[in-house]
């Protein structure tokens, strides 16, 4: 095996040539995905680029028998779960598909702030109050893989920024209440673009040292969504006074933010989307635009790049990175594909097997 230290102080050019002696030897047997967010020379060498909804589609259909996906730990067990399916690994003759990281300790905070046993005890919580069988348990992807197996099994579903509007309406339809976590802003945002009334609306707090997280019963009782309190750290930084300067010294100016932004954050806005659609505001914007884009900063970075036309800044005083999506760097990239191809693979991602199925169930609404 060999070792992640001898790649710290290669180059970048004799990185690059390393990996693509990888991918020429591999040929179609190995596929490289990156998010967005992760750094310019990752994003380079990838096969595709997405938001989690397109890496998960896309992960679920790639006939490869391994991939390295760059992004963080819920995105892996993610493609894990839909890429070996039973008919996905008879399709490729008995194989599993292997899933590595660049780096293991890549993860996300929102995902960490609700686990399985607390959604567990959310649910029993409730089940004081209220009848739980009316509501259906809706996840943000960003999740893991046991909270999402938790949806599964309570006939709930999984939603990314993009398709969060459809899956919680699809949940009203099934049932006349949702659940929704561990993202409480991208929850708000779309269950009042849903018509939900914001009284309807109440916040599930899982650090306050109170009954129902710091809930009055009777507010439980008339809820339509109860939304447990997690956020993205990255998407909370954007100023409110940044904006409102911005309107008065460029009245042309066009401000779009990603949903896991505050829902003041929201309200100033021209408008919200997932990354996919933040991108392709900007891309068809006329040249000579003015665009104040609120997503993670080595996005917006790569957005002022591409589009030299065009004035793109990131509406606050102190832009944020994702640092766990900074971790895929190109050394961890060519020490996970040379190990693999020596038949030595390195940071593979197994999602345990007690989840698999209920999850599946759940995550089955990522793929209509």
């Amino acid at each position: 095996m060999k070792a992640l230290s001898d790649y710290e102080n290669l180059s970048h050019e004799e990185l690059r040539e390393r990996i693509q002696a990888v991918r020429d030897a591999a040929g179609e047997r190995l596929a490289v995905f990156a998010h967005y967010y992760v750094v310019d020379e990752v994003v380079e060498i990838a096969d595709f680029v997405g938001d989690s909804l397109a890496l998960a589609k896309r992960a679920a259909d790639s006939k490869a028998e391994a991939l390295l996906f760059c992004g963080v730990h819920f995105m892996l067990e993610t493609a894990d779960i839909l890429a070996n399916r039973p008919e996905k690994v008879a399709a490729r003759g008995g194989k599993e598909m292997i899933v590595m990281a660049p780096d293991m300790t890549a993860g996300c905070p929102m995902a960490d702030m609700i686990t399985a046993e607390q959604a567990n005890a959310w649910k029993d919580a409730l089940s004081e109050l209220v009848d739980f069988s009316e509501f259906t348990p809706v996840s943000y992807v960003n999740s893991s893989a046991a909270t999402k197996a938790f949806c599964g099994e309570n006939g709930g579903a999984i939603c990314t920024s993009a398709n969060a509007k459809k899956v919680l309406s699809d949940a009203f339809a099934q049932r006349p209440k949702a659940l929704f976590m561990p993202d409480s802003r991208l929850g708000r945002t779309t269950a009042l673009d849903l018509g939900i009334k914001p009284e309807e609306i109440v916040v599930w707090d899982p650090r306050v040292k109170k009954p129902y997280g710091g809930l009055d019963p009777e507010a439980i009782k008339r809820a339509r969504v109860i939304l447990w309190d997690g956020f993205c750290p990255t998407h909370q930084r954007f100023s409110a006074n940044f904006i409102q300067n911005l309107r008065k010294e460029t009245p042309d100016a066009q401000v779009w933010v990603h949903p896991e932004s505050q829902r003041a954050i929201v309200e100033l806005s021209d408008g919200y989307g997932s990354t996919s659609k933040l991108l392709e505001v900007v891309d068809k914007a006329p040249a000579g635009s003015t665009l104040a884009i609120g997503t993670e900063w080595k996005l917006v970075q790569r957005m002022q790049k591409e589009h030299p036309d065009k004035t793109i800044i990131w509406p606050g005083d102190d832009p944020k990175i994702c640092p766990n999506m900074t971790k895929a760097t190109l050394w961890k990239v060519a020490w996970v594909l040379e190990n693999w191809l020596e038949g030595t693979p390195v940071n593979v991602v197994k999602t345990e097997p007690q989840y698999v199925e209920s999850a599946y169930l759940a995550l089955k609404s990522l793929l209509n």
